[in-house]
């Protein structure tokens, strides 16, 4: 009996002793996460992995789009080694949450709890000369017909503009939002309690797929498909924020005095704007609403207000015709003193 315990015991020891060396399944484990800055994958073009449009884009968002991992086809032809190395190889969680031979769920495509390596070329300015090159043709004969349309003044359905809305449309949930942080002032005073909330219809969405890209770039327009360095380029990891940030919360794209304008009204720098790293709260000036009979009068009346308070050293007054208490309790800026 003593010698088939002590044998059971060895035998154990030596199994336990054995899976040491064994590929045991590092994948849950992995510390280096797919990398497109390595040296082995910066040399290599993108389309030799990235295929478009992938196998799912007609569910994903129905319009030709890259909106899935690269096939094991784009991996295999240099990593085939690590593909075999184990019953669960490391290289697999790169894509997949629960690696193995049934592991067949993958991360969300992108993954928002991984950094991203890649900001995105979009020259506002050449876009905006493009669509005001898709105007009215004059190369006409001398006697012909020009369209003209009306607008009454109680029309209920506002003008539509060739600009902006082309890839910016009013947003039909209500995002995540916030104010805008002032690292390089200090309060006057604490925020006051603030009711005020905003509804869907004071923002605009960004393109967050390739869809109102490839309308022109799918393969006439240059950079086309196949080229994404074209308008990716590799940068330092940062994180995307889904929160829309402004200074002026309570500006509403669709009040009556906004929805009739043309969007580079206010946005006036957008039209020169070629990278979107320099891009500061979309490009408006104070100017675009301070000197306008829409909004100076009252921009003047609370700045005045504010001086008032400061001069009779009472409560100071927080403005709160375009901001929030979080932002209107700051001090005035030179830009909204110098109209």
């Amino acid at each position: 009996m003593k010698s088939r315990v002590r044998i059971i015991l060895v035998l154990a020891f030596v199994m336990l002793f054995g899976t040491s060396f064994l590929n045991v399944s590092t994948a849950q484990r992995r510390k280096d996460s797919f990398s497109h800055a390595s040296k082995s994958h910066v040399k290599i073009n993108c389309s030799s992995c990235h295929k478009n449009p992938t196998a799912n884009w007609v569910t994903a968002r129905g319009y030709p789009d890259v909106a899935d991992y690269p096939g094991h086809a784009s991996c295999i032809g240099c990593h085939r080694a690590d593909f075999f190395a184990g019953n669960r190889p490391v290289i697999c969680a790169g894509c997949h949450t629960n690696p193995g031979p049934r592991g067949s769920a993958r991360f969300p495509f992108p993954v928002r709890t991984r950094s991203q390596e890649f900001t995105t070329i979009f020259p506002h300015d050449v876009h905006q000369n493009l669509i005001a090159s898709n105007g009215p043709k004059n190369d006409v004969a001398v006697a012909h017909f020009v369209t003209a349309s009306f607008t009454r003044a109680d029309d209920p359905k506002p003008p539509a503009f060739n600009n902006c809305a082309v890839c910016h449309e009013t947003s039909a949930i209500l995002p995540k939002f916030g104010s805008r942080v002032l690292p390089l002032l200090s309060p006057l005073a604490d925020a006051t309690a603030d009711t005020f909330v905003p509804t869907a219809a004071f923002f605009k969405n960004s393109p967050n797929s390739h869809a109102s890209c490839f309308t022109c770039h799918y393969q006439n327009q240059k950079p086309d498909r196949n080229n994404c360095a074209g308008c990716h380029v590799l940068t330092a990891p940062y994180f995307e924020s889904d929160e829309i940030a402004r200074y002026s919360l309570k500006f509403n794209h669709l009040s009556t005095n906004h929805v009739n304008k043309d969007c580079t009204t206010c946005h006036v720098r957008i039209t020169q704007n070629t990278d979107l790293k320099t891009m500061t709260s979309a490009d408006v000036p104070i100017q675009a609403c301070s000197t306008s009979s829409c909004h100076g009068p009252a921009i003047a009346e609370e700045i005045g207000k504010r001086g008032a308070a400061m001069a009779a050293k009472q409560q100071i007054f927080q403005c709160n015709y375009c901001h929030t208490p979080e932002i209107g309790r700051f001090p005035v800026p030179p830009s909204h003193q110098n109209r």
